[in-house]
C-alpha cells in the first residue's frame, strides 16, 4: 500500500544538470586496518581508473561499501576523491536512503564536498508502491542542490523502480538519469523505451556483463565495479560497441570472465581482493564485512591470470 505523503518542507532549487560520464567506476573505498580511508591508495586507485580511459567516479555506492560508512566518512571520501580527480570529472556519490530527509542530508553534504551529481536508491526495508517511490524522488528533486541519478538495485533495496515511475519523473529538470543494477535486460529495455523522446535522461547499466547489450538497447554507458580493476578493458569495450567494431563481443566475453572470477569470493570482497593483488589497495573491508580468505584470493589470482595472461597484474596497473 502507499506510504503516507511526505510532509512539506522548504523547497530548494533543483540542481543544474552537469556532466554525466559514459564509463564510470563504482569506486571501491581503500581502507586501512583500522577502517579509516586510505587516502594514498585512494589517489593511486583514482589515477589508475582515469588513466585507463574512464571518465567518472562514483564513490560511496555498493562497491564502495557506502551503506556501512558513516555520513562523515562518506563526505570525507567525496572530498578526497574530488581532490584527487582533475577539475570537471563527474563525481557521483551514493546516498544511504533510509528516508527522504536522510537522503537529502546526504545530498546537501555531498554538494558541499564537491560532488557533481548524486546516485539515489529508493528507501529500503518496507515494500513500496509505485506511488510511494515516485513521491520519494519528486520530494528530493524539488529540494536537491545536485542532479539526481535514480539507482535501481532491487537485490539490495528489495524495491524496484518500475518503468512507469521512471517515465513519470524522467522529465523533471533535476532527474539526470538512472543506474540500473537489476541484471534484467527486459526491464532495462522497458525503461529505455518508456523515457520520452527529447527528454534529457541518461540510462546507465551497473551490470558489467551486460554492457554491450545495454548499449544496443538504448543505454548511454556504465557505472561498474570492474572499472576499478580493468578500466582499459571496459573503456575498450564501450568504444568498440559505439563504433561498431567487430571485436566488441570478444571484449564483452573477456570482461564477463573477469567479473565472474571476482564475484566468487563474495561482493564486494572479491573486487577488493583483485585490487589488492594488483597492488592498488589493501583488501580491508568496512565492518562487519570480512575480506576474502587467503584460499579464495589465491584462486582468484589463478583465474585472473588465466583470463588476462601471465602478466595480468601489469595490465591492471
Amino acid at each position: 500500500m502507499d506510504t503516507p505523503q511526505i510532509q512539506d518542507a522548504p523547497v530548494k532549487p533543483g540542481g543544474t544538470i552537469g556532466p554525466i560520464g559514459t564509463v564510470m567506476a563504482a569506486l571501491a573505498t581503500p581502507l586501512d586496518e583500522a577502517g579509516a580511508i586510505d587516502t594514498v591508495s585512494l589517489g593511486r586507485l583514482v589515477s589508475h581508473i582515469l588513466a585507463g580511459g574512464a571518465d567518472g567516479l562514483c564513490p560511496a555506492g555498493s562497491t564502495g561499501e557506502g551503506p556501512l560508512l558513516s555520513r562523515s566518512t562518506r563526505v570525507y571520501l567525496v572530498e578526497a576523491v574530488t581532490a584527487c580527480a582533475p577539475p570537471g570529472t563527474p563525481i557521483i556519490p551514493g546516498t544511504v536512503s533510509v528516508n527522504a530527509d536522510e537522503a537529502l542530508a546526504d545530498i546537501e553534504a555531498y554538494a558541499q564536498a564537491g560532488a557533481t551529481a548524486v546516485l539515489v536508491p529508493p528507501p529500503f526495508y518496507y515494500p513500496l508502491s509505485d506511488g510511494a517511490v515516485a513521491d520519494f524522488y519528486e520530494y528530493l528533486a524539488a529540494r536537491s542542490p545536485l542532479p539526481i541519478l535514480l539507482y535501481n538495485i532491487p537485490a539490495m533495496t528489495k524495491v524496484s523502480i518500475s518503468p512507469s515511475v521512471v517515465s513519470q519523473i524522467a522529465g523533471n529538470a533535476t532527474i539526470a538519469g538512472m543506474k540500473d543494477s537489476s541484471r534484467d535486460m527486459e526491464y532495462f529495455s522497458a525503461v529505455a523505451s518508456t523515457v520520452r523522446a527529447g527528454v534529457d535522461f541518461d540510462l546507465l547499466t551497473g551490470s558489467d556483463t551486460l554492457l554491450a547489450a545495454s548499449l544496443a538497447s538504448g543505454g548511454k554507458g556504465t557505472i561498474a565495479a570492474s572499472v576499478n580493476f580493468v578500466p582499459g578493458l571496459v573503456s575498450a569495450l564501450y568504444s568498440a560497441c559505439v563504433s561498431g567494431k567487430p571485436d566488441a563481443q570478444d571484449l564483452q566475453a573477456k570482461l564477463a570472465e573477469v567479473v565472474f572470477a571476482c564475484r566468487k569470493p563474495g561482493f564486494p570482497a572479491g573486487w577488493k581482493a583483485a585490487l589488492s593483488l594488483a597492488g592498488l589497495c589493501e583488501a580491508n573491508m568496512a565492518a562487519p564485512l570480512r575480506p576474502a580468505t587467503r584460499e579464495a584470493t589465491e584462486t582468484l589470482r589463478a583465474e585472473l591470470e588465466s583470463v588476462l595472461g601471465p602478466e595480468w597484474s601489469a595490465t591492471t596497473r
